[in-house]
């Protein structure tokens, strides 16, 4: 789900500086409650100018352009305006730079060298390359209700006649069109088989990713779902498109998105489909997630309880109406068990919690709109997902639902989150697979679709 510690939307200007010694590719390891969030730096410094990008490839391959380069000696310093991100690093040596992140009041330190891309030299079989089977357009709409223009990528068949159609809707975290993941391209791998199915497929660039316009950073899931429900009234106007078979599905919080829009009845749709998306209060969720991360890795049974009693207080506070500063506050006195004396990146990382897009992710439950769905509905569970587990998911929504004979609600043995084949289903094992998403289940979804 949302990680809100994503480095979005850099906008570097170039500035005099002096060593080559920087030019190249950086990657580090932000350590994040217990987690590791990969970074990369990509520099290119010139005589007068330095440019470059960042990345965050546990979430998106998307490239963002820096903003603010500044090389002094051995230090760099890198600032990210468009999200208060800011970069301090000194050259140890030619292939290790120590410095700090700096956002939003959070200083995390991190080293960085200078590795080959694993990600570009592991397998992908999967990933369709041309010449394709079918016709593929760039395409450019607008959010009709904030004038935000997104970019995207229309597959349709090739012959004629009327098809049915899809929006794609990915995940957390700042994503481009093809929710590339370490080297996963994976609504490229989905589309390409809807598509090789007779079913028309836009994916797009999420607002301030790629080539889409917008802030990312500071938008909820209310703004990205007036992008999805634009996204659908731009599919239904193309020519070849099905209007009487136009559906949404997304990934993890794209099929929360999903849910929410078919149980509002906000958008001309004719089905959904969810791909391991919550339902179950956010809150549950997390408290839930935290706890199959922890078992996953070995954790004892009473450290992990003790954190979920912890964690369930938090989410409540999160959640609550109180300022800020008073939530902070309390959630400091609850964590003083287990943290008596934080760092200041642990209380940073607390201060997070507190921007008011992650309150308002917080406060999210999906049931009441679960229940007021009134169209087919096709849910895929991995049975080895810690990040969306599938049993309180699966029976949350089987209870909630209303009956429908064109549901298809499954649970698929052995896949984790992004519905690879894997062993124990821990996030680190992501990018080791080779298979980007199983095909077995894009089989049953595109025959689902056909179907209705």
């Amino acid at each position: 789900m949302r990680n809100y510690l994503v480095f979005i939307l850099l906008l570097v200007q170039s500035c005099l500086g002096y060593s080559q010694s920087f030019e190249g590719t950086w990657r580090g390891d932000l350590k994040i409650q217990g987690m590791a969030l990969p970074l990369v730096f990509h520099l290119q410094g010139e005589t007068k100018e330095w440019k470059g990008s960042m990345e965050s490839p546990a979430q998106s391959k998307a490239q963002i352009p820096l903003s603010s380069v500044r090389v002094e000696q051995d230090s760099i310093f890198i600032e990210v305006a468009a999200i208060g991100l800011r970069f301090q690093g000194r050259l140890l040596d030619n292939e290790k730079l120590e410095g700090q992140v700096l956002q939003n009041g959070m200083k995390l330190p991190i080293v960085m060298s200078r590795p080959e891309n694993v990600s570009n030299k592991r397998l992908r079989p999967q990933t369709p390359t041309a010449p394709y089977p079918y016709d593929t357009l760039d395409v450019r709409f607008k959010n009709t209700f904030d004038a935000e223009e997104l970019a995207g990528t229309i597959t349709m068949p090739r012959s004629e006649g009327k098809f049915p159609a899809v929006v794609l809707v990915t995940g957390s975290g700042p994503q481009d069109r093809n929710s590339e993941i370490f080297g996963h391209q994976i609504f490229k791998v989905v589309a390409d088989y809807l598509t090789r199915n007779n079913i028309i497929v836009l994916r797009y660039d999420e607002r301030g990713i790629g080539q889409s316009k917008g802030n990312y950073t500071t938008s909820t899931i209310n703004e990205f779902s007036k992008d999805v429900i634009s996204a659908v009234d731009f599919l239904k106007s193309q020519e070849k498109v099905d209007v009487n078979r136009v559906g949404i599905i997304g990934h993890s919080e794209g099929g929360l998105i999903a849910t929410l829009i078919a149980g509002q009845h906000s958008a001309d749709i004719d089905f959904i489909g969810v791909l391991a998306g919550p339902a179950i209060s956010i809150d549950s969720l997390m408290v839930l997630q935290a706890y199959e991360i922890g078992k996953n890795a070995g954790m004892s049974e009473n450290y992990l309880e003790q954190v979920r009693n912890i964690n369930r207080k938090n989410y409540a506070l999160v959640k609550s109406d109180l300022s800020a500063e008073h939530a902070y506050l309390q959630i400091l006195e609850n964590t003083e068990v287990i943290i008596p004396d934080p760092t200041q990146s642990q209380k940073d990382e607390i201060k997070m919690m507190m921007r008011p897009a992650y309150r308002y992710f917080m406060r999210i439950d999906p049931v009441p709109f679960i229940q007021q769905i009134k169209i087919p509905v096709y849910a895929a569970f991995g049975g080895k997902d810690i990040q969306v587990p599938f049993a309180p998911n699966m029976e949350s929504l089987s209870d909630n639902l209303p009956k429908n004979d064109r549901h298809l609600l499954k649970v698929y043995d052995g896949l984790n989150h992004l519905f690879q084949k894997a062993e124990t289903g821990a996030v680190s094992e992501y990018v080791e697979i080779e298979e980007t998403f199983n095909e077995v289940v894009l089989s049953d979804l595109a025959g689902w679709i056909n179907s209705l």
